[in-house]
């Protein structure tokens, strides 16, 4: 009797024993296989967003304090087409898109003919619109320099002497216009103003008409 007693102690021993490893195995999993949570990036095919300021209209980044910096600048140069990316014959509305920049209008003229400069990006420069278009581009003031290097500045002498028979002299001389050969260009001029010592004090580009005077939107 006690025989089957003590059997019976032990093998309820036995019993809890084994529950009890049986409840710490559970408890253990639990923790372990927990599901893995996944970010929406890493388990998207979603490309990540796009640098928007890289991507700006140049209407979003008119003004000067642009987040990306104007497509004008003093880099840019006078050819008989107009300044870097601004053409002449552009309307106001696409020189700016050309410049990145907004233009702002002088405080004189009208909608016939109206000078504007740039907000930011090119020192000295401005523009005369005729009817909403390009027909002339000034440089009083700065680094601008013609496409071959000549800016205020340089001297008559030296342009001279790069051009040859394409510049002619104005009878007082106190200007150079340079008179293209090609055909497309036959309507344009590009003249450097100059003082006293043949130095030149401006220079501009345009179509004749509105080039020839010194001084634009005049008359």
């Amino acid at each position: 009797m006690k025989a089957r007693t003590f059997s019976a102690v032990i093998a309820l021993l036995a019993f809890a024993l084994l529950s009890a490893c049986s409840l710490s195995s559970t408890a253990s999993d639990s923790t372990t296989t927990l599901p893995t949570v996944t970010s929406s990036a890493s388990s998207s095919n979603e490309a990540p967003p796009t640098n928007l300021s890289a991507i700006q209209t140049a209407a979003e980044r008119y003004g000067t304090d642009a987040t990306i910096p104007p497509i004008l600048t003093n880099s840019d140069t006078i050819t008989t087409a107009g300044l870097g990316p601004v053409r002449v014959g552009h309307t106001l509305s696409e020189a700016q898109d050309a410049a990145g920049v907004i233009f702002n209008a002088a405080s004189t003229g009208s909608e016939a003919c109206q000078y504007y400069t740039p907000a930011a990006g090119a020192t000295g420069a401005s523009f005369m619109v005729v009817n909403d278009e390009i027909v002339r581009i000034d440089i009083s003031s700065g680094p601008i320099t013609s496409k071959s290097g000549y800016g205020i500045g340089a001297t008559k002498d030296a342009i001279k002497a790069a051009f040859g028979s394409k510049i002619k002299e104005s009878a007082a001389g106190d200007s150079l216009t340079f008179v293209p050969v090609t055909a497309g260009d036959k309507s344009m001029r590009v003249i450097w103003e100059l003082d006293a010592n043949g130095s030149v004090t401006s220079l501009r580009t345009g179509r004749l008409a509105h080039v020839t005077p010194k001084i634009g939107c005049v008359g």
